[in-house]
């Protein structure tokens, strides 16, 4: 049994590296599509991330569902949208909208599937302006699929209660504190196994076999955590019971077995993995305390987890509620879920999250850009020992906000605000420069996507992050120009066609 990990690994593996973009889960692609690729996803990639999901998943890999669905929603999405001549604007929203529909389709949760299709692109913000197509694709889908699936929740659940006391109140942030550093563990591990998997020498697809067998030892030791893992699910929310031993032994187990399988680059969804560890630490720390009524905490559990490693703190408590068909639990999985958010902090599964929309504009289209296209070239330097009263006469007439500061050699060493070099210049003109300038400073590669320059500058909240100093792709002590914020929002108005005069 534990070989057949590494079979389906291997056939999946040996389609994978014939179509790379169905490597890993599927949501980061399609993350990637919105901020990099204008909404674009070849269309073969259906069936592709179809066949190779089944592959791994039904082979025993530790894997979910939601991630391939959701890049086959996308792909259907853009194949749609191209074909009809959207703009790169209504193919972005399409995208999300595709992606809500099949998610919906498989949880049977129309409302936290189109919330969270449109929370998930960032990491502190959603895209609004794709709600009402989201929510519509959702409902369709979900009504496409009830005669197949039935109208009972994903989970056949019994009825749990809440009560609003001190004591229970407690215990469930008490759930989503612990969820959050759960998350970032098992963010932490994932990033170690496929960075050590990257660095193997080797034919992708062996990588993925190594991956599968892994995963199949890991099976050896722990058969439930192989595939999905719903019926173990299952019995812990409808109140069925571990010893504690057992419940530590599974958590372990499935945070190795998903790192395994879609660290080694198999194709599949972490997001129900997450959801089971989720679960089972809900369910471990209510035996620990000794709590009855354990069905509750592992849904709120569950609802943590999500939000921690996935960033979708209002999707999360919706669509785990409408997956069990308990909307009284509703309040707590939204205490826990927030928490588990907070404390998780930066991290999160998905590297193409992007930290915010800040503007109306369509920020993919800087990804047709470079810095070196939008920087400010040539820039004056100051030398670090250079006077005040010598750097005043060397930017006379000049109107920037900052000047990079180099040594003799023509480094940059730092940089220096151009009010302080006018002002103390007045009171201390033979002061050096190196005494006043600041030695921080952020720098980005000319040859850097527009995109990910734009990010770093919403991700910091320093002023060097708001007007960076552009250097030689090679030399990253040469400066060739500067990037300012203003720079970028010319450029998104140039390059925005929602913003075009016609």
């Amino acid at each position: 049994m534990f070989l057949l990990p590494a079979l389906g690994g291997l056939v999946a593996g040996l389609l994978l590296t014939r179509f790379p973009q169905g490597r890993g889960f599927g949501n980061d692609a399609v993350i990637d599509s919105i901020h990099h690729h204008g909404g674009r996803i070849k269309w073969y990639m259906a069936p592709v991330t179809l066949v190779a999901s089944a592959l791994t998943i039904g082979s025993g890999g530790s894997a979910g569902r939601e991630g391939p669905s959701a890049l086959i929603g996308a792909s259907v999405a853009s194949t749609v949208g191209a074909r009809v001549r959207l703009s790169r604007s209504d193919m972005r929203i399409l995208l999300i909208a595709g992606t809500a529909a099949c998610l919906s389709a498989l949880f049977k949760a129309p409302l936290g599937c189109a919330v969270f299709a449109l929370e998930v692109p960032y990491k502190n913000d959603m895209e609004s302006s794709a709600a009402i197509p989201s929510l519509m694709a959702s409902v369709v889908a979900y009504l496409v699929a009830v005669p197949v699936f039935g109208l009972g929740p994903y989970m056949d659940v019994p009825d749990l209660a809440f009560g609003f006391d001190a004591g229970s109140l407690l215990f469930v942030a008490l759930v989503g504190v612990a969820a959050g550093v759960l998350g970032v563990l098992f963010i932490l591990v994932f990033r170690l196994v496929r960075r050590l998997f990257s660095s193997l020498r080797g034919p992708f697809y062996a990588k993925v076999a190594l991956g599968g067998l892994l995963t199949g030892l890991v099976g050896l030791i722990a058969p439930e955590v192989l595939g999905l893992g719903e019926d173990t699910v299952e019995t812990l929310v409808s109140g069925g019971t571990m010893a504690l031993s057992v419940l530590l032994l599974l958590l372990a187990m499935k945070l190795l077995a998903t790192v395994f399988t879609i660290g080694s680059g198999g194709c599949g969804g972490v997001f129900f993995p997450s959801l089971f560890m989720g679960g089972l630490l809900g369910a471990l720390m209510a035996s620990l305390f000794g709590l009855s009524g354990g069905g509750l905490y592992v849904v709120v559990g569950m609802g943590a987890m999500m939000a921690a490693v996935t960033k979708t703190p209002i999707a999360a408590p919706i669509l785990i509620t409408e997956m069990v068909g308990g909307y009284a639990l509703i309040i707590p999985v939204i205490i826990g879920s927030a928490l588990a958010y907070i404390v998780s902090g930066d991290y999160s599964l998905y590297d193409r999250q992007l930290t915010r929309r800040s503007f109306a504009f369509d920020i993919s289209t800087l990804s047709n850009v470079r810095v070196r296209d939008m920087m400010s070239s040539p820039v004056a330097t100051v030398y670090q020992d250079f006077t005040l009263q010598e750097a005043a006469e060397r930017v006379r007439g000049l109107d920037h906000y900052v000047y990079p500061v180099v040594d003799d050699h023509g480094r940059a060493v730092g940089q220096v605000a151009g009010d302080v070099i006018e002002h103390r210049a007045e009171r201390e003109p033979e002061k050096p420069v190196k005494a006043v300038m600041r030695y921080s400073m952020q720098k980005v590669p000319a040859d850097m996507e527009g995109v990910d320059a734009f990010e770093l500058m919403n991700a910091a909240y320093t002023p060097q992050a708001v007007r960076m100093m552009v250097v030689d792709p090679e030399d990253d002590e040469t400066v060739v120009g500067i990037l300012a914020r203003a720079d970028v929002l010319m450029w998104l108005e140039k390059l925005d066609e929602r913003h075009h005069q016609y």
